[in-house]
């Protein structure tokens, strides 16, 4: 008989989560908390490194310290933009799951291109980390490619490192203009979902 009476106290717990978490088709406060801030963690952080970290590295002599200084730091954000990224992905899921009762045409419209977004925000996360680490370590894992900046060769870069700064370069970038794509698709959505 107890068996009876956990059951039903169970199933209560759960629509009352999946309320809190996507109330009524909108997405809930929890989901939308989580989104944010794993979207402002993956991407505060890229802005960051791109912007800052990259070419301050240039005030260090030794232009193997400086690959070792950005292997450091990038090494140490990378476990944190990936939860962000993760983060960030599961709740846009969870939001496309869950739409509105009558989503707008611009709704769905701009819901799309967060999709592609997204694509492109993972896609270029792992091209940079792929081609950071060939930058990197070219010689060897336990070397360091010397570099003026993270995307700017030394005199002493070879040739295949340069290449792949380039491209390491431009994912970067790509992950900045789609990290702000993201700001400005989720501000869209959530005008869309309040009307």
């Amino acid at each position: 008989m107890r068996g009876t009476t956990i059951a039903p106290e169970r199933r209560a717990v759960k629509l009352e989560l999946k309320k809190t978490l996507l109330e009524d088709g909108e997405m809930g406060s929890i989901t939308r908390a989580i989104h944010d801030v794993g979207n402002a963690l993956w991407w505060g952080g890229t802005l960051m490194g791109t912007l800052a970290m990259n070419s301050a590295v240039e005030v260090l002599d030794d232009p193997e310290e400086r690959g070792k200084m950005v292997d450091e730091g990038w090494a140490r954000f990378q476990p944190y933009a990936a939860a962000g990224l993760t983060a960030s992905v599961i709740t846009h899921v969870l939001m496309r799951r869950n739409p509105p009762r009558r989503p707008s045409d611009t709704y769905k419209s701009v819901a799309r291109v967060k999709d592609g977004l997204l694509v492109a925000a993972v896609v270029s996360s792992i091209a940079s980390l792929a081609l950071g680490e060939y930058s990197t370590h070219y010689d060897s894992p336990d070397a360091y490619t010397p570099v003026d900046a993270a995307t700017t060769p030394s005199e002493e870069t070879p040739e295949p490192v340069e290449k792949a700064q380039k491209g390491l370069s431009i994912s970067s970038w790509v992950q900045l203009l789609s990290g702000a794509g993201l700001i400005i698709t989720g501000a869209i959505l959530a005008s869309e979902r309040e009307k």
